[in-house]
């Protein structure tokens, strides 16, 4: 698997915090394969880490993207398939997309690894339902020599983004994608996202019962019989078979969409407790571990009842507390923190200094180490 979207239908879990964590560390651990995050979120949060957080100015270095020309951005990529798929001009290079955050990012912000790509973001991105939803569905293709479009407008438009992973995986050899996504399910832009990936990564909070329950609620979104996204698509199939044709008569080669499996489950802001004679970060506390197994054990019910392989991982992260937030303001990755340094923070002028003390070490080095299980579980 090569492509993998990070969903859940709930806001503030650290979908976006991990996604770019994530990232960066299967960049780092993989420095012979390119990385490319996907930022689908009109909050661009993740772009704005990638471009160097708030200490670096990553919102206005989002703008600098949205007003260059070209635009490359997620929003411009959707919009010009909107305006060239159907009358048969085809499909953008996403390639063209890209961009390099070493080459934008403050020459005084510490370098990402060189591996890893962004799809950036962008403010406007709520624009793109607008357009999507005012394409015209054609009639049937029709007549005694048969002319005409023939297509589902809810599914073409909702392949787009897959059409843009299938091409850079055939572009980049060896390319790994993560897909940050609105907690939104309704949006056209989180179906996008869904739509694209290979493999669902869910996260939820072990303190959070309203987290958890979106976990339940998101896999019945995706899977319930009657009211899912899977039977839309298959009710969209029914009523306009393929192949497919665009307004020039040509084929549409359109790859098949489908829901992804969900292929980790991640309890995020996990807290540790040790046992006698146990380091810290030995295992989660006892009202986390119970957490975790009982949303583990819920999931399995839920996927059983929706016909769903039950052949997920489930694992957890630490909370990454004040560590986290240093990362994100910085815009650096958990393995750019060095004990010993100095970090600029957000709400002080004094910066932030990790010390060099056991304790420190050893939380710094529990962060990665769990980062980098979950990388290796992909």
């Amino acid at each position: 698997m090569s492509s993998y979207v990070l969903w859940a239908n709930k806001g503030g879990i650290g979908k976006s915090t991990l996604s770019f964590q994530l990232a960066s560390k299967f960049a780092r651990l993989n420095p012979d394969r390119p990385v490319v995050i996907v930022d689908l979120s009109p909050q661009c949060d993740v772009s704005r880490m990638v471009l160097g957080g708030g200490r670096g100015d990553g919102e206005s270095k989002i703008l600098d993207v949205m007003g260059g020309v070209p635009r490359r951005t997620v929003y411009q990529y959707l919009r010009e398939c909107v305006r060239d798929v159907p009358v048969g001009l085809g499909f953008p290079d996403p390639s063209n997309f890209l961009t390099h955050p070493n080459t934008i990012r403050s020459a005084d912000s510490l370098p990402l690894p060189d591996n890893l790509n962004l799809f950036c973001g962008d403010f406007d991105l709520e624009r793109i339902t607008q357009d999507i939803e005012s394409m015209p569905q054609p009639p049937k293709r029709g007549g005694v020599v048969p002319s005409g479009a023939q297509y589902s407008r809810f599914i073409l438009t909702r392949s787009f983004l897959r059409v843009a992973i299938e091409t850079l995986e055939s572009t980049m050899p060896g390319v790994v994608i993560f897909i940050d996504t609105d907690p939104y399910y309704s949006v056209v832009t989180t179906h996008l996202g869904l739509l694209a990936a290979d493999k669902l990564i869910m996260a939820y909070s072990p303190s959070s019962q309203a987290s958890q329950y979106a976990i339940y609620r998101s896999l019945e979104f995706l899977h319930s019989p009657g009211v899912s996204l899977k039977d839309d698509l298959q009710r969209e199939l029914a009523l306009y078979p393929k192949p497919w044709f665009d307004l020039r008569d040509q084929g549409l080669n359109i790859p098949n969409v489908d829901v992804p499996e969900l292929g980790v489950l991640i309890s995020n802001m996990t807290t540790s407790r040790s046992g006698i004679g146990e380091p810290r970060y030995s295992r989660p506390q006892q009202l986390h571990r119970q957490a975790i197994s009982n949303v583990d054990g819920e999931v399995q019910k839920q996927l059983a009842r929706l016909g769903q392989p039950a052949t997920i991982t489930s694992t957890y992260i630490w909370s990454l507390q004040r560590l986290g937030l240093i990362c994100d303001f910085n815009g650096i990755d958990m393995s750019s923190i060095q004990t010993g340094n100095r970090y600029s923070q957000p709400d002080s002028e004094e910066p932030y200094r990790v010390d060099r003390s056991e304790d420190n070490q050893l939380q710094v080095a529990a962060y990665n180490e769990r980062l980098e299980g979950v990388v290796n579980m992909l």
